[in-house]
């Protein structure tokens, strides 16, 4: 066998290494590992980002509604402040009025004649029941019930609306919702503020 140049057979040691390398590097398994590591960095990658930012966009949408019903409600707390304001300014004027008038016919009452004082106490009477009216209009007459028993049985709302036996009146019946559900006593009275009648609530 005839030799071989050394500078030749260095020459072909080296091509046949770099041969071994590129089969290595260029193996498809070895290739579809590395292209899944690099998809899977990137899927983990985005994951993180997407996460990040539908978590920070949740949190600013929660805060903007916070604060839109949070003005609403402070702008309907305003309105209805101003509404009652204005109605309680005018049920004071139109009461003071009322007292106003209500003197002068009392001081006409003690001077009148007999037939004088029934038409005077008339409109007085008329009077009276306007000036309740009025208050009423602003927030209803609430008057509380006397229990035989402190622990009596009461409506589990606030109040309760009744209307007098004697004169028709309508008021509100203030209840304790803690006295709910108690059945230690069933009777109560309650006295109308217009005309002093004593009603059984039960």
């Amino acid at each position: 066998m005839e030799d071989i140049n050394p500078n030749v057979q260095n020459y072909i040691d080296i091509l046949e290494k770099t041969n071994q390398q590129l089969s290595l590097w260029y193996n498809p398994y070895g290739v579809m590992v590395a292209i899944l590591g690099v998809f899977f960095t990137i899927l983990a990658i985005a994951a993180a980002f997407i996460i990040y930012r539908q978590s920070r966009d949740y949190k600013d949408k929660v805060e903007a509604d916070r604060e839109f019903y949070r003005k609403k409600m402070q702008e309907f707390l305003e309105v209805q402040t101003k509404i009652i304001e204005g109605k309680s300014r005018t049920a004071k004027e139109l009461s003071e009025k009322t007292d106003h008038i209500l003197r002068e016919y009392k001081k006409k009452l003690e001077k009148s004649s007999k037939s004088q004082k029934e038409e005077i106490q008339k409109a007085i009477d008329k009077l009276e029941l306007e000036k309740l009216t009025i208050k009423n209009d602003i927030g209803p007459i609430t008057v509380t019930p006397n229990f035989d028993n402190p622990l009596s049985t009461v409506s589990l709302f606030d109040k309760k609306l009744h209307k007098c036996s004697h004169c028709g009146f309508n008021f509100y019946i203030d209840t304790n919702p803690i006295y709910s559900g108690v059945v230690l006593s069933t009777r109560s009275t309650v006295t109308c503020p217009k005309c002093n009648n004593i009603d059984s609530t039960y």
